[in-house]
């Protein structure tokens, strides 16, 4: 059961059309084809295709011939080409993490088990989910408001909200629509926010205590200080304020995680598997997360791919309880595509059952999706 062939392409949408994510298919001499999504989220430029060169030309040689079944034998040897290219927090990481994905599918199909018995076994069968994100413009909250009355009537229990230009520059009306966002929720909703990005430690503690004392009950405050480069600020926020401060998805592999939770930066983690290292490292950081009991939620703004192994995932960890699901609009603005993302929707035949705000975990063999080919080639992005 050896891995005979490694390709790739890459994936555009309206949110990335010059490509933001690498499809990666490991074959083995059987014919059983793993997939496996690597994220690029790049606005402007050709990374997805320097993501793809370096599956094709550097990672290929440490996983053709390579068991299928050995994916973390395959990882450490992959993460030396990594360590090669004196890359191991950037793009080849990112890369890493597609072929991972794709090496832990196709061992579940050669076995005919789901991915989640590959990472240790099934705690649940649902997976509540999150919505993610509400665009929110503070000149026009109407449509985040109706947004949020949409959701909850389909069961959603906990909402995100992003955008809001100049968040917290007028702290009455930044507490007044924190309030809205409340009253239109209810009690028993979880609130969090992606937005505010204070210049310097000072702001952040001035913002923190406005969300605090505005009465919104706001369960996470996402990203509020960079993780990798003002991480000591970040772990001083941390420590000085009641909300809790989720962080990681711009952070890559075990070895950051490590230092986010010793720092005492976070009370949430937030791994993206499609750029942190894939479901090797997912699990690991799960192990951490779970060893120094932090939370850990799954950051995920990819495609129908890294949505199921992201489930997979939170369904194998003992204290799993939540996953984002990112199914608005991702627009940046109210002029955009008022559609969610075709990489959630419509990439694969038979999206993962989404019931009362809750995932249910896929029992297929491998991820338990299948591409739909026809989708694939309509959103492939040629060179």
């Amino acid at each position: 059961m050896k891995i005979a062939e490694l390709t790739s392409l890459v994936l555009k949408s309206y949110e990335y059309p010059s490509g933001g994510w690498v499809l990666v298919r490991a074959r083995t001499e059987e014919g059983v084809e793993g997939i496996g999504e690597c994220f690029v989220p790049d606005q402007t430029g050709r990374g997805a295709f320097a993501a793809r060169h370096l599956i094709e030309h550097s990672l290929r040689q440490g996983v053709i011939g390579e068991e299928a079944l050995d994916i973390e034998r395959i990882w450490e040897k992959i993460y030396r080409v990594c360590s090669g290219l004196y890359d191991r927090r950037g793009l080849a990481i990112h890369a890493l993490s597609g072929v991972d994905m794709a090496l832990f599918d196709a061992a579940g199909k050669t076995l005919g088990i789901p991915v989640h018995r590959l990472l240790g076994g099934c705690f649940r069968e649902r997976v509540r989910v999150y919505v993610s994100s509400i665009w929110m413009d503070p000149q026009d909250p109407r449509p985040a408001l109706q947004d949020t009355d949409h959701y909850l009537k389909e069961g959603f229990t906990a909402i995100k909200y992003y955008g809001w230009a100049g968040f917290g520059s007028d702290k009455q009306r930044a507490t007044r629509l924190l309030g809205e966002l409340r009253h239109a929720a209810g009690e028993g909703v979880e609130l969090m926010l992606d937005l505010g990005r204070p210049q310097g430690l000072a702001e952040a503690l001035d913002l923190a205590r406005m969300i605090e004392d505005s009465g919104a009950g706001i369960y996470w405050w996402e990203e509020p200080l960079s993780s990798s480069d003002d991480l000591e600020n970040l772990a001083r926020l941390n420590s000085r304020t009641r909300l809790r401060i989720a962080a990681g998805e711009a952070e890559l592999t075990a070895f950051a995680f490590r230092d986010l939770i010793l720092k005492e930066a976070v009370g949430v983690l937030q791994p993206d598997l499609s750029w942190a290292g894939g479901l090797t490292e997912g699990r690991r950081i799960a192990q951490l997360a779970r060893l120094f009991n932090v939370p850990l939620v799954p950051h995920n703004w990819g495609t129908a791919i890294n949505f199921a192994a992201s489930i997979h995932l939170v369904a194998a960890m003992e204290r799993g309880f939540l996953c984002e699901y990112p199914i608005t609009p991702r627009a940046r603005d109210r002029n955009g595509p008022q559609i969610p993302s075709p990489m959630m929707t419509e990439l694969v035949r038979n999206p993962i059952r989404i019931e009362q705000g809750h995932a249910l975990v896929p029992q297929a063999p491998g991820l338990g999706i299948e591409l739909d080919e026809e989708a694939v080639e309509r959103y492939t992005l040629k060179e």
